[in-house]
């Protein structure tokens, strides 16, 4: 439902000011993303909470689950990434936003393909495109193998992991039959989790040592059909918890597509913790101008 007339009135400026602005729908395993070339816009312009909702409303504006602008940098990054989710709230990290981040940085010139520096909210993360791009995040430490929240049927256990963002990771018998809408809002604001809440994902295995994983993103308010910073701690926990014994592991997105997490552990760590690397996809769906929003 729309706000009062004065409220759309009060955005009407800003937004009829995005007309003929470029743009890419980029996805990174169904998690997808309107991106913006900081060269080409007023990246105040369109980080604005109420122009970031229009933008990604999945009716009436491209639709997606965020927004990110690129912004070139000199010196010790070469790209700034401004990521917002879909309620115009802005993150820190977004781990398949940074994989599309790296994609699109190499094909606009922004970077090198091989050897990219891109900036965000929770540091500085180096990336690279070798067929698909892969990025390396931010030291994992702060890892809870168990937290204080009352299972319901068809959930074994359930952990927390901030990488990058905060993520509870329920380990499940079947996540394909987990009723996410129902049970992801009691979880993503449970008050074991932190005032600002968490992201949540369920995880049950699959055959050939694969995962299947499922999330309920903050700032979406919904399921997605990938996150990449939740695979990151999703595979984190299956390795502190011995499920995986290997350091690589395979996350089966909603999209059908696969999520490679790589953990390497940081040395005489503690708490003990893991130095991930996160590969998968980043393509450009379609690029446009804005017409109206």
């Amino acid at each position: 439902m729309q706000g009062p007339l004065e409220d759309r009135l009060k955005a009407a400026p800003s937004l009829a000011a995005l007309h003929g602005l470029p743009f890419a729908k980029m996805t990174g395993s169904g998690n997808d993303f309107v991106f913006f070339d900081g060269r080409d816009v007023s990246i105040e312009a369109v980080t604005q909470p109420e122009v970031v909702r229009a933008i990604c409303h999945r009716h009436n504006g491209i639709g997606a689950d965020g927004l990110v602008v690129l912004e070139p940098l000199a010196g010790e990054a070469d790209v700034r990434i401004h990521f917002f989710n879909a309620d115009g709230t802005p993150a820190d990290l977004c781990g398949n936003a940074t994989l599309c981040s790296t994609t699109l940085a190499a094909t606009l010139g922004l970077a090198q393909a091989d050897a990219m520096r891109l900036s965000t909210g929770s540091g500085l993360i180096r990336s690279r495109v070798d067929g698909l791009p892969s990025i390396e995040l931010p030291p994992v430490t702060d890892m809870r193998l168990g937290m204080p929240i009352d299972l319901v049927a068809g959930e074994r256990r359930i952990g927390f992991v901030r990488a990058g963002v905060p993520h509870l990771v329920v380990l499940c018998g079947d996540a394909e039959a987990v009723e996410i809408a129902a049970r992801g809002p009691s979880l993503r604001w449970h008050g074991a989790a932190g005032p600002s809440g968490a992201n949540v994902n369920w995880v049950s295995p699959m055959s050939e040592g694969r995962w299947r994983y499922r999330t309920f993103e903050r700032g979406v308010e919904g399921e997605t059909l990938a996150c990449g910073t939740g695979a990151v701690a999703t595979a984190a926990l299956l390795l502190r918890w011995g499920f995986v014994s290997t350091p690589r592991v395979l996350l089966r997105t909603s999209s059908g597509r696969d999520l490679e997490v790589g953990l390497e552990p940081l040395d005489h760590a503690e708490p003990v913790g893991y130095r991930p690397t996160l590969r998968g996809e980043g393509r450009v769906v379609f690029r446009g101008r804005i017409e109206a929003l």
